[in-house]
C-alpha cells in the first residue's frame, strides 16, 4: 500500500513539473509588441520538419488594440529567403500579390531581395480591418542547411486606411521576431502526461 501511494505521489509531481513546464514554454513564444501601433506579433514552429528542410512556421499579428485609427492590415515581408504562404486569412488567394523583396508606406517594393525578403500584399479583398484580429498567417519556411529555424527574421507590415492600400497610410512597422515552439505542442505532451498518471488512479 505504501508503494503504491508513493508511485501516486511520483506521477503527480511529474505531471505537475510537466504542467509548469508546459505554461513556462507557453511564455517563452516569441512575442514582439510594436509600442508605436499597438500591435503584437508572434511567430511559433513545431519544429518538424514536412519534408527534408522544410518546416511549417506560423505568424499571429494581433492588431485587435491598433490606435492609429481605423484601417486594414494590407501587406507584410518576412525574411525567411524561401517561403511560400499556405493560409491566411481570406484564404491564400486574397494574398496574390507575392514577391521577393521588402515593402514601404506604398506596397511591396522588391527591394531587399539579397537579404531574404518575400512580401505578400492583399489587393483588396482579404478582409483584415484594424482594429481586429488577431490575423494567424501559415508558411512552409524551407531553410538553407547551415541556417537554423530558430533563426530571427525581419518582419514588416503596412496598415492602410483603405484595404487595396490606396488610401491614408496609417503606419508601418520593422521587428525581429524569432520562431518558438508551439503551444499546441508542449500541452499535448502535458495533456498525455496528465492522462496516464489519472489512469493509474483508478
Amino acid at each position: 500500500m505504501q508503494q503504491s501511494n508513493a508511485f501516486g505521489i511520483c506521477l503527480r509531481t511529474a505531471a505537475s513539473l510537466a504542467l509548469c513546464l508546459g505554461l513556462a514554454q507557453i511564455g517563452k513564444a516569441d512575442t514582439i509588441t510594436d509600442t508605436s501601433l499597438d500591435v503584437d506579433y508572434t511567430a511559433t514552429s513545431t519544429f518538424k520538419p514536412v519534408t527534408d528542410n522544410m518546416f511549417d512556421v506560423f505568424l499571429i499579428i494581433d492588431p485587435t488594440v491598433f490606435d492609429a485609427g481605423s484601417g486594414f492590415l494590407t501587406a507584410f515581408s518576412l525574411a525567411f529567403n524561401t517561403v511560400s504562404l499556405v493560409t491566411a486569412p481570406g484564404g491564400v488567394s486574397a494574398w496574390s500579390t507575392e514577391m521577393p523583396g521588402g515593402l514601404d508606406s506604398s506596397d511591396c517594393n522588391g527591394k531587399g531581395v539579397s537579404s531574404g525578403d518575400v512580401c505578400f500584399q492583399n489587393p483588396g479583398s482579404a478582409g483584415t480591418p484594424v482594429p481586429g484580429g488577431p490575423y494567424k498567417f501559415e508558411f512552409a519556411v524551407t531553410m538553407p542547411d547551415s541556417v537554423a529555424l530558430t533563426a530571427a527574421s525581419d518582419i514588416k507590415a503596412a496598415f492602410n486606411s483603405l484595404q487595396n492600400n490606396s488610401g491614408k497610410n496609417l503606419g508601418q512597422i520593422q521587428k525581429n521576431v524569432t520562431p518558438e515552439p508551439s503551444t499546441l505542442l508542449y500541452m499535448s505532451a502535458v495533456g498525455l502526461l496528465m492522462a496516464f498518471v489519472a489512469s493509474r488512479r483508478r
